[in-house]
């Protein structure tokens, strides 16, 4: 398809002027989104080495939700073979959690020197995903395993959950 001289001239003009608008100096720090500052982030806080080390590849990584931040939150997760690992941070409490009636089969237990809340959400019929939150002093840091879309589950969620949640919850703040 031939594009037409005026619109050459269009999209040159708009490519300049993105250009130009890219260029300009802006002074001062980067501020984070409102209820960033202070949060634990999974995404720098936990090192590769042991990302590596519980069998998941770092390079799978994603920050955030498809690169978007959410205000208030700070999420990381990595590839599986048929499943996600997701580690969330945030400032609600396990009162919130319980309170949300997005989740369901709420139970205390313990991972590691964590004590916690175990739960999955109110949706989820065949076990596709495991969450536990434990309580820190920002807020609270959950961990999710959640299967690849349709894919088979080959182990229970919410045994993968208390491992990767055993090996990664030496990293979290207390």
């Amino acid at each position: 398809m031939r594009m037409s001289m005026g619109g050459r001239l269009l999209v040159a003009g708009i490519l300049v002027w993105a250009l130009v608008g890219c260029g300009s100096a802006v002074e001062g720090e980067a501020e984070p989104l409102s209820g960033q500052a202070g949060l634990f982030d999974p995404c720098t806080d936990i090192p590769d080495s042991a990302i590596r080390g519980v069998g998941l590849d770092p390079y799978t990584k994603e920050v955030d939700i498809e690169g978007v931040e959410i205000p208030g939150w700070k999420i990381c997760s990595w590839k599986g073979p048929w499943y996600f690992v997701v580690i969330f941070s945030n400032m609600h409490s396990l009162q919130d959690i319980r309170a949300n009636t997005d989740f369901t089969g709420f139970h205390e237990v313990e991972i590691g020197q964590r004590q916690g809340v175990q739960y999955s959400s109110a949706q989820d019929q065949v076990g596709a995903s495991c969450y536990f939150a434990t309580q820190v002093k920002q807020g609270s840091i959950w961990l999710q395993i959640s299967r690849m879309g349709l894919r088979p589950i080959e182990e229970p969620t919410c045994v993968l959950m208390q491992r990767y949640g055993l090996e990664l919850e030496t990293y979290w703040p207390s």
